[in-house]
């Protein structure tokens, strides 16, 4: 019942980001939305993360298993994307690092925070 409550405590961040995505104009994907939500959540305590911390283990261990469709439809369509394959492997390349350079920057900044509000104490 434990696992049932916890994700369902996560389709309501689901749900809240498709609602934010159909009100607000922007071309921002509902499931950012409610990652941004759940966030934010978690940050001003409303929720707490043993409340959904097992079912969010969960979905990490079985991360791989759902890039396997999208792999292979790429496998799939290869034929008609292989003029343009050079520019999409850079576009990865570049976004790639790009969002490794932010979230170190961002973690960082983060672990900053934690330690002069530690300091303060």
């Amino acid at each position: 019942m434990k696992y049932l409550l916890q994700f369902l405590l996560l389709m309501i961040f689901v749900l809240a980001g498709e609602a934010v995505y159909a009100i607000v104009p922007l071309p921002i994907p509902a499931s950012i939305w409610g990652l941004v939500l759940l966030l934010s959540a978690l940050w001003i305590g409303v929720v707490k993360l043993p409340q959904i911390e097992n079912v969010a283990n969960f979905f990490l261990v079985i991360i791989p298993v759902l890039f396997v469709v999208p792999a292979v439809g790429v496998i799939e369509i290869f034929e008609s994307i292989a003029h343009v394959w050079p520019m999409m492997l850079a576009v990865i390349i570049i976004t790639y690092l790009a969002a490794m350079a932010s979230t170190g920057w961002i973690a960082e900044w983060m672990i900053r925070i934690k330690d002069k509000k530690s300091c303060k104490k």
